[in-house]
């Protein structure tokens, strides 16, 4: 083979091996980083950041009810309604404004025997209120009102922060600036210096849940206590940042 033919070879050879090699020793990007044209993005660091802030309910939502048998269903219905009616009339002597009031069930449904032979001996008629409580002073009251005007259900008691929007963008802050931090350090220890965020992308949370008075409520022979307690709101965030 010529001497000439043999060089130019090589020559290919060489520079193929460059190219593979080239391309081994490129960075590996950060799980989960973002694309650029359908190419991982090099270079990013990426931390989650997790805050809470504590806040003190200022709605308070009481759910009671009426449930009466009686042989017919008129005298179902007309025994449960002048129950309700009261209940409704004595919540409002309390100040509870008629648009915090709300019908939240209804059900009437025949009652049978336990014998071989199944036969109706009666309607039971049901009805349900929900009350939204802003003063939370009266909360306890609500509760003794209804029962004494005839209430045989107490469904819960639970508590609410009215403004959620504005505690979750706080815990969302806090959330984010916990984040930074990490990535801080982490880019320091690492001899890298932190540049600016990616993306942030938030992670579901859960909401507190109702706090409910239980069966005491049922038999109210003096008056309710009722603590409205304290609310955590929670914000997960996960948050990308350049690094140089």
């Amino acid at each position: 083979m010529p001497q000439s033919i043999r060089t130019a070879g090589a020559l290919a050879l060489g520079a193929l091996i460059v190219a593979v090699a080239a391309l081994s020793i490129r960075s590996t990007p950060a799980v989960g980083a973002p694309t650029v044209d359908g190419e991982p993005a090099l270079h990013t660091i990426t931390v989650t950041g997790t805050a809470s802030v504590t806040r003190v309910p200022d709605v308070a939502r009481v759910s009671v009810g009426v449930s009466v048998t009686k042989p017919t269903v008129k005298a179902a219905r007309d025994a449960a309604g002048k129950s309700m009616t009261a209940i409704i009339t004595a919540i409002k002597g309390l100040g509870i404004e008629e648009g915090d009031i709300k019908t939240v069930g209804i059900d009437l449904s025949p009652q049978y025997n336990n014998g071989s032979n199944p036969k109706v001996i009666g309607y039971r008629m049901s009805q349900q209120l929900q009350i939204t409580v802003r003063d939370l002073d009266k909360a306890g009251d609500v509760i003794d009102t209804a029962t004494s005007k005839g209430a045989t259900d107490i469904g819960g008691l639970w508590f609410e922060v009215g403004d959620p929007a504005t505690a979750l963008d706080d815990a969302r802050a806090a959330a984010i600036a916990q984040a930074r931090t990490s990535a801080q350090r982490m880019a320091t220890a690492a001899g890298v210096a932190l540049g600016s965020v990616v993306s942030i992308s938030e992670a579901s949370t859960p909401t507190p849940g109702p706090y409910f008075y239980g069966e005491a409520a049922r038999d109210a022979a003096t008056l309710t206590p009722v603590e409205r307690g304290t609310q955590d709101i929670m914000a997960m965030v996960t948050v990308i940042f350049e690094i140089d």
